[in-house]
């Protein structure tokens, strides 16, 4: 008799329902862990692909000037540069055959930034993941945790790099890089670019390779 009425409330309206909402919710989750584990972009066109071309290399260059300097005392920064050669492009082929996911790292470049009154040209090897956007680069430095520049297109090849962001209300959050690979350990305290007044935005027009030099 026992057995009997298990197989009777099984075969009930409400008993099938029940399992039929379960059986559904488990093909859900299913579903949303098969999505959640595919690899992201996988079918997206890389950014920046017209100013930094998959598989070519490239230089992108700003130098200010004694009359833009003096225009803006605030600013730190003398000349900036973004640079791709071969080691960057044999990066990028490695990081390619590979499947990419959100902050997988797609383009590798090398900024580098001169300082007013400072001869010396610091350099930081940069990796750049997908931005938020799906249409521009967020870059960090593999050698020191924490920092970043976001890149962007601007056109006929062209490229703005910036250090922070704003935000939709329109508020600026800074940023900071740092420009050597000592990062925090440097005797005289770490070389870092930080998001000032007038070290935000830098457009940087694509150049020869030896102006990246």
């Amino acid at each position: 008799m026992t057995e009997r009425r298990k197989v009777s409330a099984a075969s009930t309206p409400g008993f099938v329902t029940t399992r039929m909402r379960s059986a559904v919710a488990i093909s859900i989750l299913a579903a949303l862990l098969i999505i959640t584990m595919r690899p992201t972009y996988a079918a997206e066109p890389r950014p920046l692909a017209d100013a930094l071309s998959p598989g070519r290399p490239s230089c992108h260059t700003r130098v200010f000037d004694g009359a833009e300097l003096a225009a803006r005392p605030a600013r730190r920064v003398a000349a900036i540069a973004l640079e791709r050669t071969a080691r960057d492009l044999a990066a990028e082929r490695k990081w390619g055959a590979r499947e990419e996911f959100d902050g997988t790292a797609i383009v590798s470049a090398t900024l580098r930034v001169r300082l007013r009154g400072d001869p010396v040209i610091h350099s930081v090897r940069l990796a750049c993941a997908r931005g938020d956007d799906n249409g521009s680069l967020v870059c960090e430095s593999p050698a020191c945790v924490g920092g970043e520049v976001r890149i962007a297109g601007e056109g006929r090849g062209a490229i703005a790099v910036s250090i922070g962001g704003t935000l939709k209300s329109g508020r600026f959050i800074g940023h900071y890089i740092h420009l050597d690979a000592s990062c925090e350990g440097r005797a005289g305290g770490p070389i870092v670019l930080e998001s000032g007044e007038d070290d935000r935005l830098f457009s940087l027009a694509a150049a020869p390779k030896e102006a990246c030099q």
